[in-house]
């Protein structure tokens, strides 16, 4: 058997995967505990109990949001094209959910800081097959 085959005969994949930068490893870590705590709080009190109508619904598609940004840190993470697209698209949404059920705030805006961050590493990444 060669090195490019199995021991089924199957051909080897080879690897080629860009090596992730240190930031990015950190901002998806830092994001992904961030999100898991925003699902928690979600279903506090504070933003589930206090209102009626429609608004009851925002824990659940806070929850959906936060579902949303795992999966395009998922794509970030493997140094996939799509992952930082994803985290644009998906941090403008939440921008928008959040108004459209009266919970807005400025500092989710922040959210481009990463998103830029993710982007600016595009050309480091690869287009998913």
């Amino acid at each position: 058997m060669s090195q490019l085959h199995d021991q089924y005969g199957y051909k080897r994949k080879r690897a080629k995967k860009s090596p992730r930068p240190q930031l990015i490893t950190i901002l998806c870590v830092l994001l992904f505990a961030w999100g898991l705590w925003e699902i928690v709080y979600s279903f506090t009190g504070n933003t589930a109990l206090n209102k009626s109508g429609v608004d009851t619904l925002y824990p659940a598609v806070n929850a959906l949001m936060m579902v949303f940004s795992f999966v395009a840190l998922s794509g970030t993470w493997s140094m996939e094209k799509w992952g930082p697209i994803s985290f644009v698209i998906v941090v403008t949404l939440k921008l928008l959910v959040d108004l459209l059920f009266g919970h807005f705030n400025w500092m989710y805006a922040l959210g481009y800081i990463p998103a830029v961050i993710f982007l600016l590493s595009l050309k480091k990444m690869r287009v998913t097959d």
